[in-house]
């Protein structure tokens, strides 16, 4: 059995020398005369020193009381073959009779384990310099490989110290800037706080007065207030909105009055300057223009060349609307695309234009007897 025993503690000592710690430097038990443990004490001899109290003690309940606070100690400690021996011997010495030649030949055998686990763990753990530690773990940290984000961590520090001074300068600055504007603001802010005090004092008479003559009037009162007020919002608001119908009907009505004829003599004078992709432009708003004038489309400056052809689509024969839609897809590549426009690409949109000026009345699709569009 003793066999079994030392090799298991043996097997702790491996086990708890290669996990490379100590257990608690201290172990603060509560009795309460004195502190056993000591900064450099391991566990097992503090668990020695416990059980060969507890085998002095001649009282039943101080002898039960010391080995419960061992069976304690023996718990916080990991779980190994020694700690499961040290545990069956405080349970048979408990369960046996605390008085008995059974329980104390159990505590002497835990106290020859314990003894033994602290003998073996103290050959085989070495002491630790707690300055060679420091230096040995300074020297880690400061190799290559943990150095990584130095380099990014030295250009944040530079960056932070050349924006030191500016933005404490614009921080400086703002302050005085939000300073001077309230010394500024004061007068006006306490002058309105006056005003409204005495705008509610004055409203808040007149209610009191009205109130003590009749609540009805009061009310009635407040109930016109608010409706001659919100009759004069509504009146604004409608306003406005008629302001801005009339302003946006007077630029479509602008828009219908622009002459493509005049266009098309612009867009000839651009070409022979050169400049194609402004004659371009002007040339296919004169080709708008006169689809507007016939009905095909309803010319806005807001709406897309798209929503021209999903319009032409359904009015127009299906080979004009063909010829239409490579028109615009010319004018899209051009100025959209930032194609560099050619005196080619001009002139096939200017002969489809005066194509179209010239059979503008015939390009709706014939009319059917039931009032649909033949396709």
């Amino acid at each position: 059995m003793w066999n079994l025993v030392l090799i298991s503690i043996f097997v702790f000592g491996m086990v708890f020398a290669g996990h490379g710690t100590r257990a608690r430097n201290e172990l603060k038990l509560t009795n309460r005369q004195s502190s056993i443990a000591t900064h450099h004490s391991l566990p097992f001899s503090i668990i020695a020193k416990q059980l060969q109290k507890a085998i002095q003690e001649n009282s039943p309940r101080k002898r039960q009381k010391a080995l419960l606070r061992v069976r304690e100690l023996v718990q916080q400690l990991p779980m190994s073959p020694v700690t499961d021996q040290l545990k069956g011997r405080l349970e048979r010495a408990l369960r046996t009779g605390i008085m008995s030649g059974e329980a104390e030949d159990a505590i002497d055998e835990a106290i020859e384990i314990a003894k033994s686990a602290d003998k073996m763990l103290r050959q085989n753990l070495p002491s630790i310099d707690p300055e060679v530690a420091n230096a040995t773990l300074l020297r880690v940290l400061s190799s290559p490989e943990f150095q990584m984000w130095n380099p990014i961590t030295k250009f944040l520090q530079w960056i932070s110290k050349r924006l030191e001074k500016p933005i404490n300068w614009v921080a400086k600055q703002l302050g005085a800037f939000f300073r001077w504007l309230g010394r500024v603001l004061r007068p006006i802010l306490e002058w309105l706080s006056r005003f409204f005090e005495a705008l509610g004092a004055w409203l808040w008479h007149w209610w009191q007065l009205l109130k003590a003559i009749s609540p009805a009037l009061a009310w009635t009162t407040v109930v016109l207030i608010g409706a001659v007020s919100l009759a004069f919002l509504l009146r604004a608001i409608l306003k406005w909105w008629r302001e801005k119908q009339k302003v946006q009907m007077g630029i479509a009505v602008a828009e219908t009055l622009i002459i493509p004829e005049q266009l098309l003599r612009e867009a000839e004078n651009d070409a022979k300057l050169g400049d194609y992709l402004t004659a371009l432009r002007k040339t296919y708003k004169a080709l708008l223009l006169f689809l507007d004038r016939v009905g095909l489309i309803r010319f806005r400056e807001q709406r897309t060349n798209w929503e021209y052809l999903a319009e032409v689509r359904k009015k127009a024969s299906s080979e004009w609307t063909w010829r239409f839609q490579e028109v615009t897809n010319i004018f899209d590549r051009c100025f959209y695309a930032r194609k560099a426009a050619t005196a080619n690409e001009l002139s096939a949109v200017r002969q489809f234009v005066e194509e179209t000026r010239l059979q503008a009345r015939s390009l709706l699709k014939p009319i059917d007897k039931t009032g649909g569009r033949i396709s």
